[in-house]
C-alpha cells in the first residue's frame, strides 16, 4: 500500500513538471510567435519606407550637364546646369540646380532665363523653372516664382510674384504669357477685379 502511494505521488509530479515545461516553452513561445506576427505590418512598412529611401538616394547625379535642341524657325534653345539628377523610375525627368538657359534667335539676340531649380523633360524639353527665376532679354527683365517654358509651343508661363521692369516701367501681376516668337505678351490676375499694378520708373 505504502509503495502504491509513492508511485502515486511521484506519477503527479512528473505531471505537474510535463505541465510546466509545455506551459514555458510552447505557450510563450507561441504568444512571442503571435506577437511577432501582430507587429509584422510595421516591419514590413519600416522595409519599404527603407527601400523608397534608397531608391531616392541612389538615382543618378549629374555635373554640368547641358541640352540643346532647334524649335520650328531653326533658334536655338540651350539649357545648362551646374548639378542634375535622374529618376531611376522615369530616365527623362531631370530634376535641375544653377540653371541657365537661352534662346538664341536668328538674328543672333539671345533671351536667357536663369534659376535655382528646374524640372527638365530631355522627351519634349518642356522645362519648369523655379526659384529666383529670371527672365532677360535686351533691356527687359521678368522676375517670378514660377516659369514654365514649352518648347513646341514656344510659350512662356510666368506665375506667383511676377515682376516686370524695361527702362521706363516696372508692372507687377499674377501672371504674364509670353510667345517666344513673337514677343508678343498677355498679362492676367487670379482675380478679374484686382487691378494690375503699373510704376513708370523716375
Amino acid at each position: 500500500m505504502h509503495k502504491t502511494l509513492t508511485q502515486v505521488g511521484l506519477f503527479l509530479i512528473l505531471i505537474f513538471v510535463l505541465s510546466l515545461t509545455f506551459y514555458k516553452y510552447f505557450y510563450i513561445k507561441e504568444n512571442n510567435i503571435e506577437k511577432v506576427e501582430k507587429t509584422s505590418p510595421d516591419i514590413k512598412e519600416t522595409i519599404k519606407t527603407k527601400k523608397n529611401y534608397e531608391e531616392v538616394k541612389n538615382d543618378s547625379e549629374i555635373s554640368n550637364l547641358s541640352f540643346k535642341k532647334f524649335d520650328i524657325q531653326n533658334n536655338l534653345y540651350l539649357i545648362t546646369a551646374r548639378k542634375g539628377k535622374i529618376n531611376n523610375q522615369d530616365p527623362n525627368i531631370i530634376i535641375m540646380e544653377d540653371v541657365e538657359a537661352s534662346i538664341t534667335y536668328l538674328n543672333n539676340e539671345k533671351l536667357i532665363i536663369l534659376s535655382k531649380n528646374a524640372i527638365f523633360d530631355k522627351k519634349n524639353f518642356q522645362t519648369k523653372f523655379s526659384n529666383n527665376v529670371k527672365l532677360i532679354y535686351r533691356e527687359k527683365i521678368l522676375m517670378s516664382d514660377i516659369l514654365e517654358f514649352l518648347f513646341d509651343k514656344n510659350i512662356a508661363i510666368f506665375r506667383d510674384n511676377v515682376r516686370y521692369q524695361d527702362l521706363d516701367t516696372k508692372m507687377f501681376s499674377d501672371k504674364i504669357t509670353i510667345n517666344l516668337l513673337t514677343k508678343d505678351i498677355e498679362i492676367s490676375s487670379k482675380n478679374e477685379n484686382e487691378k494690375i499694378k503699373i510704376e513708370k520708373n523716375k
